[in-house]
């Protein structure tokens, strides 16, 4: 199991602690499938313990719940279809993905405001929508913990209700599998939902600063070089401003595609199970 996930200072997302991906040293008779999740369950947490340059990547999920679907159209899943927590555990995945992208909407929207308010120089107007844009990362930074505890909550109670004794062992370790991939998705998309926030922070930070600057009296016997000194450190401090909106707005929107990508994902897992015990013809 992966180590705890930091992404900023005083923000970390823990893994479930109770994974059992299975050793290749060790034989298994399982179905092929279940090979496949674990090693996209593996490659999912390698990439939560250490995102390197794609911290705001959704791949690793999607191809996890890709192949899951798979998993979740076999038979074998009954166990795991058996299990109200696993079916809630997906609903609460999929709600955390539409609250994202109406946060990614409201954030897209505040950027092009502050883009449009440090061009313009109109101070209150900056100071208003840094604000807005402050309070989504509070927003998204109390999404990632709900997400994370409520899914965790969702696999801990989900392991030990799968003893049915008339279930195989292969049955379980689907239904165990199925746990483990929605609590790792949990913790990796929470780890996005933070790093959005943060990004949407500094940004925010940047447009506010100029205006900040701004409000300190004038010096009463600046010189020309001095003035002209100033001048320039402000326009270097609101084109930093606009490149960190800019930059955002690109995440914003490459974001918008994958996550909306993703909540179809979820809708469709959830959606298996539930056809398992009540198949169409």
């Amino acid at each position: 199991m992966a180590p705890p996930t930091t992404m900023s200072p005083g923000r970390t997302i823990r893994p479930f602690a109770g994974g059992h991906v299975r050793s290749a040293s060790v034989p298994c008779h399982s179905h092929p499938l279940l090979t496949h999740v674990d090693d996209q369950l593996l490659a999912l947490r390698s990439w939560t313990s250490n995102p390197g340059q794609n911290p705001l990547s959704l791949a690793h999920v999607r191809a996890l719940l890709c192949v899951l679907d798979e998993l979740l159209h076999l038979p074998l899943a009954a166990a795991a279809a058996s299990t109200d927590r696993l079916l809630h555990g997906f609903l609460v995945l999929a709600d955390a993905f539409g609250n994202f992208l109406s946060a990614l909407l409201a954030l897209r929207q505040h950027a092009a405001e502050l883009q449009a308010a440090v061009r313009r120089r109109d101070h209150p107007k900056i100071a208003s929508a840094a604000r807005a844009q402050r309070q989504v990362d509070k927003e998204l930074a109390q999404l990632a913990a709900a997400v994370a505890r409520e899914a965790s909550r969702c696999a801990r109670a989900t392991v030990p209700s799968c003893g049915s004794e008339h279930a195989g062992a292969t049955e379980l370790e689907v239904a165990r599998t199925v746990a483990e991939a929605i609590n790792d998705t949990a913790v990796a998309s929470a780890s996005v939902f933070l790093e959005v926030g943060s990004l949407a922070d500094a940004a925010a930070a940047a447009a506010a600063a100029p205006a900040a600057k701004k409000r300190l009296p004038p010096l009463m016997h600046a010189s020309s070089r001095s003035k002209n000194k100033q001048a320039s450190c402000e326009e270097q401090r609101e084109t930093a401003a606009l490149e960190k909106l800019k930059e955002l707005e690109q995440c914003i929107g490459e974001l918008e595609s994958e996550s909306e990508k993703v909540f179809r994902n979820l809708i469709q897992a959830r959606v298996s199970l539930l056809n398992i015990h009540t198949p169409t013809f």
